[in-house]
């Protein structure tokens, strides 16, 4: 099984071996069960993205008992609902708008010994994060093609 798609599945199992029930999750992150048990088989459709995901993940691990970083920093990686990278948004909203000179870079650099969180464990070598297509990327690439013509 991949990482990906044991994660939610890893985190049920936790859950159930500490005998936390999804209404205790519920009532320590004032989050609807919908949210945890479509988390815990790995359907994120219903789910925000960014920010939001990242806090949702981040409850859910405080409220069954795991460490919330490491927790966040996997589903960044497994998910792109966690992408922490705003590079691919700005840059199509620039061009729509018609600002093509757009100075803007993603860069976050790393410090000494710290893991980067971005979902490097799925960029082809050699190529950057800006570099590496998204699902935005491949969105607004369509969408200015469409505005183009």
């Amino acid at each position: 099984m991949s990482e990906r798609h044991a994660f939610g599945t890893n985190l049920r199992r936790i859950r159930v071996q500490r005998g936390i029930t999804i209404a205790q999750i519920v009532a320590a992150t004032n989050v609807g069960s919908r949210f945890w048990e479509a988390l815990e088989i790995n359907d994120l459709s219903q789910w925000p993205t960014g920010i939001y995901a990242r806090a949702y993940v981040r409850g859910y691990a405080k409220a069954i008992g795991v460490d919330p970083e490491s927790t966040v920093d996997e589903f960044c990686r497994c998910f792109p609902h966690g992408d922490r990278r705003a590079e691919p948004t700005i840059r199509g909203q620039a061009e729509i708008v018609g600002h093509n000179d757009l100075q803007w870079r993603d860069q976050i650099p790393a410090k000494a010994g710290e893991v980067d969180r971005r979902g490097a464990a799925s960029t082809p070598p050699g190529q950057t994060h800006s570099q590496s297509s998204t699902a935005f990327g491949q969105m607004f690439g369509r969408l200015r093609a469409l505005l183009r013509t």
